[in-house]
């Protein structure tokens, strides 16, 4: 019995997360009341002070010698041994109370995790030792009332704490405190996040609503301009640069809220990840999921951002269009008011600015179908969509250039009628070749059927254009680019 008793004490020590001095000290000079001490995790010096002082004092001398996490303990009087200690009820209770009072302050006041870790857990394996080995030699002695003493002083704090199992659970509790303490500083730094993220999700929600009567007012002004005269025209464009400028303004604003509030949300998730990263494996334990803070709020303000530039690029193409069919109404009416000779010379300076850009396309499109096709960098072998989808463009045109003779179109159509037949041969039998061999050099090489034998049947099928685009997919991906 007496040793069960001498065991519990040492296991009592354990959970009520006692710290050990480290060393013995001076007898002399130490008080009835004891020391608190504090040590910050890259000091070298103890801050030790009188117990009645309190632990905000040890913090502060701790905190301002070096930087978190603080390790802090508390010291029985040293004009008391272990052994005394031991089967002193009235200085073993004050010291438990020290204890008490310093685990408490650095968990309940200070609030920091990793402080109270290592408070909880720096001298522990000293003080244990040093009271296993008072007790054995209380043991190895004629026998004394220390043990009783000590099972009386327990009494009511920690005689339920006598079992391995229930020692586990109280280091549990602590546990669990330390995670508590992590995500209530979390709470504490993410509550003014989460206070701009409504605001900015209440601003988005009013920019959504005025949609509608953007598109109106520029409905509006596409109207007024369709009436305008021509000397109404200038206020028009202005209106119009107006209503373009005023429909980025919100948005741009609320585009540069949403990235900076995102910047923060994601150190803020940082953080919190660095501080509850040594507490995982104690939640996954104990089946807990890690909170997640951020990510929603992520997705949204990307959503918020991808929305407000979308409609941005809609306004803006809006407004484009309707300057540009404003400059075009200004031409229409200032023919409409020029004589009949300006009105021909200005129809026929159209028509022949007209025909210069057909030839100029005509002769582009018969140079690039004149050379080679490009072919692939290992392989060598010819891809084939783009001369393709040229063939196909050439082919269309046939029947514009079968119209009058006296067409504007008819310099380009000059160029291009020599190249329709062959246009037409090599779209039914020469680029079918070309395919079918570039695929027959792949399946030699060892290529994947499934990509080969989809182009093949694109090929069989009679769409020429499909199987080219499946062709070059082949020759690229057996490439690697």
């Amino acid at each position: 019995m007496r040793l069960a008793t001498i065991v519990a004490a040492a296991l009592a020590a354990l959970v009520l997360g006692a710290t050990a001095p480290g060393c013995l000290w001076d007898r002399d000079d130490e008080p009835l009341s004891g020391k608190i001490c504090a040590i910050p995790n890259t000091g070298v010096v103890e801050q030790c002070v009188d117990a009645s002082e309190g632990p905000a004092s040890a913090w502060s001398k701790a905190e301002a010698d070096g930087e978190l996490p603080i390790f802090m303990w508390a010291r029985w009087s040293g004009r008391v041994a272990p052994d005394e200690l031991i089967a002193n009820e009235a200085e073993l209770g004050a010291w438990f109370d020290t204890i008490d009072r310093v685990v408490s302050y650095v968990r309940d006041e200070k609030k920091h995790a990793e402080s109270l870790r290592a408070t909880l857990h720096g001298e522990l394996g000293k003080l244990l030792r040093l009271i296993r080995d008072s007790q054995e030699e209380a043991l190895q002695a004629e026998p004394i009332h220390a043990a009783d003493n000590f099972n009386e002083a327990m009494t009511g704090k920690a005689s339920a704490e006598r079992e391995p199992l229930a020692a586990a659970i109280a280091a549990d509790k602590l546990a669990m405190a330390a995670v508590q303490a992590v995500l209530d500083r979390a709470r504490d730094e993410g509550a003014p996040l989460q206070s701009r993220y409504a605001g900015a999700a209440a601003r988005f929600a009013a920019y959504r609503a005025t949609e509608a009567a953007e598109t109106a007012a520029y409905a509006a002004l596409s109207a007024q301009a369709s009436r305008s005269a021509i000397d109404e025209l200038d206020g028009v464009e202005q209106a119009v640069l107006a209503a373009a400028r005023g429909a980025s303004r919100a948005p741009n604003e609320l585009a540069a809220e949403a990235m900076t509030l995102s910047a923060e949300l994601q150190a803020f998730a940082v953080s919190f990840e660095e501080a509850i990263a040594p507490h995982k494996e104690f939640l996954a334990t104990h089946g807990a999921v890690v909170p997640d803070m951020t990510s929603g709020a992520l997705r949204s303000l990307s959503a918020m951002l991808g929305y407000a530039q979308r409609r941005v690029a809609r306004s803006d193409a809006t407004a484009t269009a309707l300057l540009g069919g404003i400059a075009l109404r200004r031409q229409a009416l200032v023919a409409l008011e020029a004589d009949d000779g300006a009105r021909e010379a200005s129809a026929r300076s159209r028509l022949r600015r007209a025909s210069e850009v057909f030839s100029e396309g005509a002769r582009a499109r018969v140079a690039a179908l004149s050379a080679a096709p490009p072919m692939s960098e290992r392989l060598g072998l010819p891809l084939l969509a783009e001369r393709c989808g040229e063939l196909v463009a050439l082919v269309q045109m046939r029947p514009l250039c079968e119209a009058a003779p006296s067409s504007w179109r008819e310099a380009g159509c000059a160029v291009l009628r020599g190249r329709f037949d062959a246009a037409e041969a090599e779209l039914r039998t020469g680029l079918p070749q070309k395919i079918a061999a570039g695929l027959a050099a792949l399946r030699e090489k060892g290529m994947g059927a499934a990509e080969l034998d989809a182009a093949q049947a694109r090929l069989d099928a009679g769409d020429v254009k499909g199987a080219a685009i499946a062709y070059d997919a082949a020759v690229r991906g057996a490439e690697g680019t």
